[in-house]
């Protein structure tokens, strides 16, 4: 196995990666804190002194070779060393570069992933890639292939007649410095071999150096500063009523207002679930988040009462760690994009078949006409079922559960009333049409759709998804045709109010659908539906249909210098920054070219956030964009729309799930492509 993208040999920051890598949980399994980056600065160091620039040993830290090595994971801090007039002994200079912790596991992700060695997944998971799992080893430099991390080391602390290489020697010597084998070995393994792991660390003069500098920096820093926490805002009711946003239900616009008047944490005058609420919202927040807040907070507090509604006690939404990690990747195929594509004609048939109802006079409310319109397709294509006469019931039921379990506005009673009981009632009868189409001869020769996928993974392992648990994710994809249906309307509405993008779109859809033509699968390229797609970024970005995330506290962090307690109850406002003047231009303004390669405003890091954060970014956007821009393509193409009232100016409705407000209604001015 040979790959040359990278030109530098395998670092020993990399191979620590590897080595504190989860593959259970998909990511690193170390709280990010002060020990933490001192292995990481120690590692730059170390492999600072296997490429002659730098010599150590217990007393002091010499400059060998100033002249860069062309390694910008390396080359920062030898600049640092190389600056100084006064030398300094290793644990001063690992303590120093600890800030660069957090650029360095970046820089190191990033160049697993272009080695082939990691796969990066939605929702910031990592995992090896297939090829290094099969072949159980990786290129270490153009000329070496070295054993998987995890196998080689493992190997040379169990075999007592094994001699490790110096760069083995140092990993081990600086995993033992934090602890690290306590998380690769079992409890009994890890105390029966401390001897061995003890010899080992001390094997190399460099690892021995620097590991005890990191060892003595973890328990009396020389250079670490404390932590002067700023008391978090509190806000009053006023401060909130005051932005322009809130007064058209604009929530990412609001939240953006008080982020610019009083900072990126504040305490809301409010309490949900009875619980301390503190807001997060920012560009910087968002990057923390997208960092660090799987080590620090966790969604099953303000969830597990919903879920419990529909039966189930682990579901997606409300599970961490390493059984989120798994759910995802055992329901992946099943949000993804290959997915719906392969069921590509029956979402062009049931988008025109809703169309179809449509005749030229016609005024309709966008919000509930649009969400029905997506409904019956994500019905079709996830679970295999109409859902056309169970989708009102069903949404009824699930808001109603909202209101009551995650916002508390509603006393618990209220879903206990006789038309809610009547609602449930209809829940269970859709889930048995559901699995009464889904049996072996009932599927035959069909493309799998999600809830094949869900009830596979029921069958081949009942415990991890047992039937008390397949309610809900199934009744989820009809509250997934609410956001789909909101982001509709959205994009129509700003395809009335700029008529030269409508045009542009139609002029796509041309290519796509004049003279009778039906596309393929492949045809739907980011090149062909280029206006379509930018479109719709730009409509979720102006109106995003889920502008906020709720996240308990479970670890005392600190965020933008604000010490947050645990159990506190985040509002994470991560649409926040798509207001911000300073990411985006004119932020307030319509203008598809902001995504042009010339311009990029979405690729600052943490800026644009439609589809959430961290962990829990939404695993469907791209069957989600697809299914965007076919629905775009098709209006624009066969639908010549207006504003029912010209003068009408956009409100949006913020709870439960924000779309536009039922004054937005659409007139059909005529029908140009028969259906």
């Amino acid at each position: 196995m040979k790959d040359v993208s990278v030109p530098f040999p395998l670092r020993l920051a990399e191979e620590l990666i590897l080595l504190m890598l989860d593959e259970k949980s998909g990511y690193l399994e170390m709280v990010p804190g002060w020990t933490f980056s001192c292995v990481m600065a120690g590692a730059v160091l170390a492999d600072l002194a296997f490429e002659g620039s730098l010599d150590t040993d217990p007393e002091a830290l010499y400059l060998v070779n100033s002249d860069p090595t062309g390694d910008n994971l390396l080359d920062p801090t030898l600049k640092d060393v190389a600056a100084s007039e006064a030398v300094h002994d290793t644990q001063y200079w690992i303590e120093r570069n600890t800030g660069r912790s957090d650029e360095i596991v970046t820089f190191a992700l990033d160049r697993l992933v272009e080695r082939k060695i990691l796969d990066h997944e939605s929702g910031g998971f990592w995992g090896l890639s297939r090829a290094v799992s099969r072949s159980g080893a990786y290129p270490a430099s153009d000329l070496q292939v070295r054993r998987e991390a995890k196998t080689r080391i493992i190997s040379v602390i169990l075999d007592d007649d094994s001699i490790p290489d110096p760069r083995d020697a140092i990993l081990i010597a600086l995993m033992h410095a934090f602890g690290g084998f306590r998380q690769l070995l079992e409890p009994e393994d890890y105390e029966e071999r401390l001897e061995r792991i003890d010899f080992v660390a001390n094997l190399d003069l460099i690892g021995r150096t620097v590991a005890t500098a990191v060892k003595n920096s973890a328990a009396t820093p020389r250079t670490r500063r404390a932590v002067q926490a700023k008391p978090v805002p509190k806000l009053g009711y006023f401060d909130i009523l005051r932005q322009p946003g809130f007064l058209g239900g604009n929530i990412s616009k609001g939240m953006y207002g008080i982020l610019q008047k009083h900072g990126p944490v504040v305490e809301l005058p409010f309490k949900m679930r009875k619980t301390r609420t503190i807001a997060l919202m920012g560009h910087e927040v968002n990057q923390w988040v997208n960092k660090h807040g799987r080590f620090y907070l966790r969604t099953k507090d303000y969830i597990k009462d919903f879920e419990g509604v529909f039966g189930a006690s682990r579901t997606m939404p409300g599970m961490d760690g390493a059984e989120h990690y798994r759910l995802r990747k055992e329901l992946k195929s099943g949000y993804s994009r290959a997915t719906a594509a392969a069921q590509l004609p029956e979402l062009i048939r049931h988008c025109r078949e809703s169309m179809g109802r449509w005749r030229e006079g016609d005024v309709f409310g966008a919000t509930k006409t649009f969400y029905n319109h997506v409904a019956i397709q994500i019905s079709h294509l996830m679970i295999g079922v109409d859902c056309s006469d169970y989708v009102d019931e069903v949404l009824a039921y699930e808001f109603r559960a909202l209101n009551t379990h995650i916002q508390g506005a509603f006393p618990k009673f209220m879903l206990s009333t006789p038309r809610m009981k009547r609602y449930k009632k209809r829940i269970a009868q859709l889930q048995e049409e559901i699995l009464a189409s889904h049996t072996p001869a009932q599927r035959k020769g069909k493309p799998r759709d999600f809830a094949d996928v869900l009830l596979e993974l029921h069958k081949n392992d009942p415990q991890f998804m047992p039937e008390t648990d397949i309610t809900f994710p199934l009744i989820a994809t009809i509250s997934a045709a609410v956001y789909l249906g909101n982001s509709l309307s959205f994009c129509v509405y700003c395809m009335l109010r700029h008529p030269d993008v409508y045009a542009r779109v139609r002029e796509e859809a041309e290519g796509f659908f004049g003279n009778g033509r039906e596309p393929a699968a492949e045809d739907f390229t980011r090149e062909r539906i280029d206006v379509t797609h930018r479109l719709y970024m730009e409509c979720s970005r102006l109106y995003p249909v889920i502008p906020m995330q709720l996240r308990t506290v479970m670890n005392e962090c600190i965020v933008s210098g604000y010490q947050i307690p645990s159990n506190t109850l985040l509002l994470i406002a991560s649409s926040a920054p798509h207001y911000n003047e300073t990411l985006f231009k004119d932020p307030e303004q319509f203008d598809i070219d902001r995504y042009l390669p010339d311009r990029a405003e979405h690729l600052h890091s943490g800026a644009y956030a439609p589809f959430g954060l961290g962990t829990h970014t939404c695993l469907g956007q791209r069957w989600v964009e697809l299914q965007m821009a076919v629905n775009i393509l098709l209006i624009a193409y066969h639908m010549d729309l207006k504003m029912a009232s010209p003068d009408y100016k956009l409100r949006i409705n913020p709870f439960p799930k924000a779309a536009p407000n039922k004054k937005f209604n659409i007139r059909v001015a005529g029908v140009t492509n028969p259906l």
